[in-house]
């Protein structure tokens, strides 16, 4: 009972950001240093289109979105395609990308965690990881047995707190904060550039430029860089 209570504050955040903030808590209560929870209204929705929150490393996110690695990453497809809990292993990164992909992970301490699939009443399909940086041995792996249940209901509290923020759309009339590297980009875009032309431009690196594209894109509310950049000129922001 103590348990149900607890998560039910997550019913009663007002704004996303508290929501976040309460979600981040209880994963790092239960053991776990990055949590993160996506979602998409129906199977005929892209991958890349999904609402997508988290305390991940902003550069994995970045690198994990403009590769597609959502279409390849066997966590994903498990939970798409079934509604039990999976704990990490190497193992299930068996193909040479998936492999690639784990490895570079690693290296931003996404290493070992639980997944958990998101079914919703409506159609609605997503993900909900409790992640930590370390090893997947035999210990990790009682831990995660010992966590599924309380986990398993902090997911169904999770999912429902929100979808009323995955079904909404951003605010109008607020205009986001954007930093001048970000406006430099957009601008650049704008005129037809890609992102090797304009690390030359602003002296940077084509990696750089697409991590600026992925910050622009959560800020914006945008599901491509052309999208940005038609909602930055509406907005006023370039020109």
């Amino acid at each position: 009972m103590k348990y149900v209570e607890q998560f039910s504050a997550l019913l009663e955040c007002n704004t996303e950001t508290e929501w976040l903030k309460t979600l981040l808590q209880f994963g790092r209560e239960h053991g776990y240093e990055k949590t993160l929870l996506a979602v998409v209204p129906n199977r005929q929705t892209l991958l890349e289109h999904a609402f997508v929150r988290s305390n991940y490393p902003a550069q994995w996110r970045c690198t994990y979105d403009d590769a597609k690695l959502a279409n390849i990453d066997p966590v994903v497809t498990h939970c798409l395609m079934r509604s039990t809990p999976l704990i990490w292993k190497p193992e299930i990164f068996s193909s040479k990308s998936q492999k690639g992909m784990y490895d570079e992970a690693c290296g931003y301490g996404i290493r070992s965690g639980i997944s958990l699939p998101l079914h919703g009443a409506s159609g609605e399909l997503g993900i909900l990881c409790f992640v930590n940086d370390v090893p997947t041995d035999i210990h990790f792996h009682r831990e995660a047995l010992h966590n599924m249940p309380v986990l398993s209901l902090l997911r169904d509290f999770a999912f429902a707190s929100s979808l009323r923020f995955a079904h909404s759309s951003a605010p109008t009339g607020i205009i986001p904060t954007v930093t001048h590297r970000e406006l430099e980009c957009l601008k650049w875009s704008a005129a037809g550039m890609d992102s090797g032309e304009i690390g030359l431009r602003l002296r940077c690196s084509e990696r750089t430029v697409n991590f600026h594209f992925c910050n622009l894109r959560r800020k914006l509310n945008a599901s491509s860089r052309l999208h940005a950049v038609v909602k930055a000129m509406r907005m006023g922001l370039i020109y």
